[in-house]
């Protein structure tokens, strides 16, 4: 009876999992925070399983980003072209939905951001 009970439970863990699942798959519009004021980017992700791919553009060039989304914490890098070569960036977001806020890291400073699905 135990047995039955708890493969029923393990089962229902195992699918419920899968409704629960995230998708950040799409277009984003994103706005940050930046050090010198406010920057508008979009973003297109595209998902399989936890592993992200997809493309930034914003003010400051195209790049292209890869990261995980485990649950609905989202981690994503890239890397833009600055005045002194290439500037790694680091993002760390949380999904919820059709939105998503979290930190950019630029390595020389932080900005928060807030993203919203087209």
């Amino acid at each position: 009876m135990f047995r039955t009970f708890a493969m029923t439970v393990a089962l229902a863990l195992v699918l419920g999992s899968g409704v629960l699942a995230q998708s950040v798959a799409g277009a984003w519009d994103l706005a940050i925070n930046g050090p010198e004021g406010p920057i508008s980017a979009s973003v297109t992700l595209k998902q399989d399983g936890e592993k992200i791919t997809g493309q930034i553009e914003s003010p400051q060039g195209t790049a292209e980003l890869s990261g995980t989304l485990k649950g609905k914490v989202l981690n994503m890098a890239f890397s833009i072209q600055g005045p002194n070569g290439p500037l790694d960036i680091k993002v760390n977001g949380e999904v919820d939905g059709a939105s998503m806020k979290g930190i950019i890291d630029f390595g020389m400073g932080m900005a928060d951001f807030t993203a919203k699905k087209k």
